[in-house]
């Protein structure tokens, strides 16, 4: 009898405690296993979930006002172009930053090692997708890979007028990030050249037409032109007009199937400086399951090197 009663015993608390476990699971799943581009549905839902940090992403800090009039409740204010998320590497004008400067930019954020982020296209009218895409690649690359972006920022959460808006600022709660470095999404400009001999990569090109076409120069790089061998696959045929949100699979499908990039070839994308070509790898690699890489350094350091070739590109587009 004594026997069968701690048997019992035993079986009640396994189940207590897996019912706990269970729920735990339960609970944190939201946070744990989100896609990389959620719904304003989603993130209404999800909103208070702990470890949950919602970043505004705007090009310029002297963009805080428009934020401060609107923004997902709980959301805290970055400036893509002013806040370190890129810095100069020589004659580079903006690079991923070292390790222990990206670090700690992340961290000025709130962001740690275990939190659970969402990206939101800043703008009640229009926003800057490539930035979002920007620091997504980025945070990937410093080894946080719980991240998401709101697709249709914030034009969409407002749309809806159930979902709450908040006003003011939020001031970020710096905390300690430990980069976990990933290496296996980065291209380097050896390995965009050695690819000239081996073709080993498709090169995708996701500047303007006229950029990729030599017609048009920017600033930032020293020849016109494109590699030889790549495709114009232009990022802004990856998003919706108001630039904060992603076209549906069908569209991409055929924006890729226009470009003729191939979704099974190993891939590397680039720009000028890794800002228009983080559009491109986000829709390739997170929504697309492609295996891709992202020139950090593009045009800007390519065209510096006289004895690199260059090319005046044909698109499609």
């Amino acid at each position: 009898m004594t026997i069968k009663k701690n048997l019992f015993k035993n079986l009640f608390a396994s189940a207590i405690v897996s019912a706990f476990a269970l729920g735990s699971i339960a609970a944190n799943a939201a946070t744990t296993d989100a896609p990389p581009l959620v719904t304003p549905a989603w993130l209404a839902q999800h909103i208070n979930d702990k470890n949950l940090v919602v970043i505004e992403v705007y090009d310029h800090d002297n963009q805080a006002a428009e934020y401060q009039a609107a923004h997902v409740p709980g959301a805290v204010f970055t400036g893509f172009l002013d806040d370190k998320w890129r810095l100069p590497n020589g004659a580079m004008p903006a690079m991923l930053p070292p390790q222990a400067d990206a670090a700690k930019v992340i961290g000025s954020f709130g962001v740690g090692n275990n939190s659970r982020v969402v990206l939101v296209p800043g703008g009640a009218k229009k926003g800057d997708f490539p930035a979002v895409t920007r620091i997504f690649w980025t945070l990937k690359v410093e080894g946080l890979n719980n991240v998401s972006i709101l697709n249709g920022g914030d034009v969409a959460w407002q749309a809806d007028k159930s979902d709450p808006v908040a006003t003011g600022t939020i001031a970020p709660q710096p905390v300690v990030f430990t980069p976990h470095f990933n290496a296996s999404i980065i291209a380097t400009r050896d390995m965009v050249a050695g690819n000239l001999k081996t073709n080993a990569h498709q090169l995708v090109d996701a500047r303007p037409v006229p950029q990729f076409e030599g017609k048009v120069m920017a600033p930032v790089d020293v020849r016109s032109g494109t590699v030889p061998g790549a495709l114009n696959l232009p990022f802004s045929a990856l998003f919706t007009a108001d630039n904060e949100g992603v076209l549906d699979t069908a569209a991409l499908q055929a924006a890729l199937t226009k470009a003729t990039v191939k979704t099974t070839r190993p891939t590397i994308a680039f720009c000028n400086t890794g800002h228009l070509a983080s559009s491109d790898w986000f829709v390739m690699h997170e929504l697309l399951h492609m295996p891709v890489r992202l020139y950090d350094g593009s045009m800007s350091e390519w065209s510096r090197d006289a004895s690199l070739p260059m090319v005046a590109g044909k698109s499609n587009f």
